[in-house]
């Protein structure tokens, strides 16, 4: 099965898409831990393959990848990136490129990134918060630090896999 790569900008403008034309509240904040949850079970049901090649930082609200921030850091943390429907046209004009992109992506990674965003997505991006910080790869990213305290340390996509592939593994057995 061909296992395709992409920009994380790229998939960022894909589920921003698929949140506004569902009419699902996005933040800048829930955006980051969607892209974290895409890459996380991306890692476990794709034999360990990545899906865009940067690696989140264990910030204090959460995962967060740097180049995504720093696109949308003009957006408040909780603000909603509101579109409105009427201007769909327009924004699915300015992610065009983004989106065929994404061509490179199998058909079995289009539907897996449908499922992610459809099971992740529905949250707010407070129960994502609390969610990343009750798992171990953000945790052990940060077990130096305080709880308020800045931190850019890298979650480790080995801790990721092994973290995510034991949850399955979990619900598989129960």
């Amino acid at each position: 099965m061909k296992i395709g790569k992409v920009n994380i900008l790229d998939i960022a403008s894909f589920v921003l898409l698929h949140c506004i034309k569902n009419e699902i509240s996005i933040s800048h904040l829930k955006l980051q831990k969607l892209l974290y949850y895409i890459q996380a079970w991306h890692l476990v049901y794709f034999s360990k393959n990545q899906i865009f090649d940067e690696v989140p930082e264990a910030w204090v609200n959460g995962p967060v990848y740097r180049s995504v921030y720093n696109k949308f850091k003009d957006f408040q943390m909780y603000n909603r990136l509101e579109y409105k429907k009427d201007k769909l046209d327009k924004l699915e004009s300015e992610y065009k490129d983004s989106i065929d992109k994404l061509n490179v992506l199998s058909k079995n990674q289009i539907e897996f990134l449908n499922a992610v965003i459809g099971n992740y997505a529905t949250m707010s991006h407070d129960k994502l918060v609390l969610l990343t910080h009750s798992e171990d790869p953000w945790n052990k990213a940060r077990k130096d630090c305080k709880p308020f305290e800045y931190s850019n340390n890298q979650i480790s996509i080995d801790d990721m896999f092994e973290f995510y592939s034991s949850k399955l593994n979990q619900k598989s057995i129960s």
